[in-house]
């Protein structure tokens, strides 16, 4: 019962929010508690014992407490891609979430109740009576569970059939069920053996001049703060000037970095194989690297999700490889002794930069002071305690410091010119709320995210020697495009030939 009222605060809001509290729904409100408190009825009879019950509920009690703190601070889910995007997460990104009022919320809700149970005596009793009392126990909460469908079953059938959101905030349901998938997943990448693709990639002989590609990969950006894209701020001062395509409407393949990263770089789609095929399998880099072009990732990010286990990898978030550091290692750092790399390769070559970007709560880490242009910025990471013009500020800083950082690559591109054709490409990896609908941050389960999660930027740019018909690319810019195109669009951007390429999705041959 203590779980089923102080963790779920978020979900009964918006169960409140549609079925309004009062007499007409006041059934259906206390039949949807007894149901929450009985299936942990059910659970816990069914798995308790002498030596489980207490590790159990305080499993749940703690897990409970630090889930219902981000589902009530920031109006997240915690679900499968939530809980794989927390595994994944660096010391300085938990750093980031973490305050005061989470650590009152844990220790008061979670903490404190575990010690309680931890120090209370239980009664077990013995052999079968044990199992025989258990047994009964889970047979009335089953009881109980249909008795209070039974009771409000209209009202459970539109709740079950409509709102099907809503299950996405019960505790401790759906990070308990979220665990499992991603135990389960973790298990059958850690089985599986890396499936090769492309095996039939090859390229056309040499060409007169070698290929320089850089690709980068945003952090967090939504299209629609992008002064490219018409958004009124000036958030774009230096890539106006540049030559560069925007494509104000690509589509993001998850509303994580855990699932979108492999996603991006796979010939795997969200509905095709899904995130599980594309982080079994290789991707567009390893098949660059199988037909000689020289692979290179530097990441000021957490990792590369897996993207880069096979090819040149370099992390400027961690240790002193990153000499740019103000506050926190920052993006312009990656381009450190890039050239010297370049130098000492032959053939072709394809970087890959991973922005730590626009990475919240704490956006107001994410820039250099000198880019604190849009004031008064959000200084905290507890969101909900910052006005949205302040949010939006610190945000937008953050875009600025992007463009900035976009601009220095196409600097160091264009010094290459003599040597190269050369190109960058920069994708956004998922979109953030920034406090539309009560949201923040990113998460949410794809088919219910915002289109604030969903949607990402583009930006091309090419150098003077790349033969590509610019006006023909900018007339085409804002038709629907997505991640799915990625694959096939580098490939052809190095003239891999193979029987997975498919013209259709690359954005050059359109």
């Amino acid at each position: 019962m203590f779980s089923a009222v102080c963790f779920n605060w978020t979900f009964f809001g918006h169960v409140f929010g549609v079925y309004p509290i009062g007499t007409d729904y006041l059934l259906f409100h206390a039949s949807l508690f007894l149901v929450l408190v009985s299936i942990l009825v059910v659970a816990l009879a069914c798995l308790g014992s002498e030596w489980t019950t207490k590790p159990l509920i305080i499993a749940l009690q703690l897990g409970s407490a630090l889930s219902s703190y981000f589902m009530d601070a920031y109006g997240t889910m915690v679900d499968e891609d939530m809980l794989r995007n927390a595994l994944q997460t660096d010391v300085p990104e938990a750093r980031d979430l973490a305050s005061v009022s989470m650590l009152v919320h844990v220790v008061v809700l979670g903490v404190i109740p575990s010690w309680i149970v931890a120090r209370m005596p239980i009664r077990y009793a013995r052999s079968w009576r044990g199992f025989a009392r258990r047994g009964l126990l889970a047979l009335l909460g089953v009881l109980v569970i249909a008795l209070s469908l039974f009771g409000s079953a209209p009202t459970f059938a539109s709740f079950f059939r409509e709102q099907k959101a809503m299950r996405y905030f019960c505790n401790p349901a759906t990070y308990v069920c979220a665990a499992i998938r991603v135990v389960q997943g973790e298990q059958a990448d850690a089985d599986g053996p890396v499936r090769a693709i492309a095996e039939d990639a090859h390229r056309p002989g040499e060409r007169a001049a070698r290929r320089l590609v850089v690709f980068v990969v945003g952090e967090t950006a939504r299209p629609d703060r992008f002064s490219l894209n018409g958004y009124a701020r000036e958030t774009n001062p230096l890539l106006n000037r540049e030559d560069v395509i925007s494509f104000p409407d690509v589509r993001a393949s998850g509303t994580s970095t855990a699932t979108a990263l492999p996603l991006m770089f796979s010939p795997f789609t969200r509905t095709d194989g899904g995130v599980g095929a594309a982080r079994q399998s290789e991707n567009v880099l390893d098949v660059l690297a199988r037909v000689g072009v020289s692979v290179l990732w530097r990441d000021n990010n957490s990792s590369s999700k897996g993207v880069a286990d096979r090819v040149a990898y370099e992390n400027f978030k961690a240790g002193s490889r990153n000499p740019i550091r103000d506050g926190e290692p920052r993006d312009e750092g990656m381009l450190t002794d890039l050239q010297s790399y370049v130098d000492s390769c032959t053939g072709d070559i394809f970087v890959v930069l991973h922005q730590m970007g626009s990475h919240g709560p704490a956006y107001s880490k994410r820039y250099p002071e000198r880019f604190n242009v849009f004031t008064p910025a959000c200084e905290s990471n507890l969101l909900e305690t910052c006005e949205r013009a302040q949010i939006d500020n610190a945000y937008d800083n953050t875009i600025l410091y992007t463009d900035y950082f976009l601009a220095r690559v196409i600097e160091f591109l264009r010094q290459n010119e003599p040597s190269f054709e050369t190109a960058m490409l920069y994708f956004g990896d998922h979109g953030e709320s920034l406090g539309e609908h009560g949201m923040y941050l990113h998460g949410y389960p794809y088919a219910l995210a915002p289109k604030e999660q969903t949607q990402v930027p583009a930006i091309f740019w090419f150098g003077d020697g790349w033969s590509v018909d610019r006006d023909a690319l900018r007339a085409g810019a804002r038709a629907p495009f997505s991640h799915d195109f990625i694959f096939h669009t580098v490939l052809g951007l190095f003239d891999v030939g193979t029987r997975v390429y498919r013209d259709d999705l690359d954005m050059l041959a359109r």
